[in-house]
């Protein structure tokens, strides 16, 4: 399946625990690097909007920065700046109200508890699929990781095709019942 970052973080957010264990299920392989692109993409995003946004407000267009009479440091500000958007995603930290200054808080607020949520609900799929029985998860993750066809490793395990697709469809089902238990019903702070 090939989605973007941005399709599968819209998803996941709306979907249900059943929805987002096949979401994860189905782009396991990639599942952590899209998220990561994605989290820098709204890193960027935020800080621009920030960025902007007090330029617009100090009517600061061309660039120009006026000394005033009390001291301030340009570079640690920016740093701090940075620091706070950092720990509003890595996070869910929102107390320094970094995003207030963006143009849309409340989606890049719901963007971070989504991504927060995509990360451990994938850390408990992957640490379930590597608690299955040394066949299964070798089977299940050869097909979920490397993307190889059940005829493939059918052949390579010297199995019957149904006896493989037995398995798969047998772990997946056990899969989703050790994970669901510990997805959230619903994305909500905290």
């Amino acid at each position: 399946m090939c989605i973007t970052e941005d399709k599968l973080v819209e998803s996941y957010g709306k979907a249900t625990p059943r929805e987002r264990f096949r979401l994860i299920y189905k782009n396991y392989s990639i599942f952590p690097q899209l998220v990561d692109c994605y989290e820098t993409g709204l890193f960027n995003r935020i800080l621009f909007e920030v960025e902007y946004n007090r330029r617009k407000k100090n009517d600061d267009d061309l660039g120009v920065r006026i000394q005033t009479s009390h001291r301030s440091d340009p570079t640690a500000a920016k740093a701090i700046e940075h620091i706070m958007i950092r720990d509003a995603i890595e996070e869910c930290n929102f107390s320094g109200n970094i995003l207030k200054e963006t143009d849309d808080p409340e989606k890049h607020k719901r963007d971070i508890l989504t991504i927060h949520m995509m990360r451990r609900e994938y850390e408990v799929f992957d640490t379930s699929l590597k608690a299955l029985p040394l066949a299964e998860f070798k089977i299940t993750y050869s097909h979920l990781h490397d993307g190889r066809k059940l005829v493939e490793i059918a052949e390579e395990e010297d199995k019957a095709y149904q006896t493989i697709l037995n398995i798969v469809s047998k772990t997946r089902k056990k899969l989703e019942g050790k994970t669901i238990a510990f997805f959230r019903e619903t994305i909500q702070e905290g």
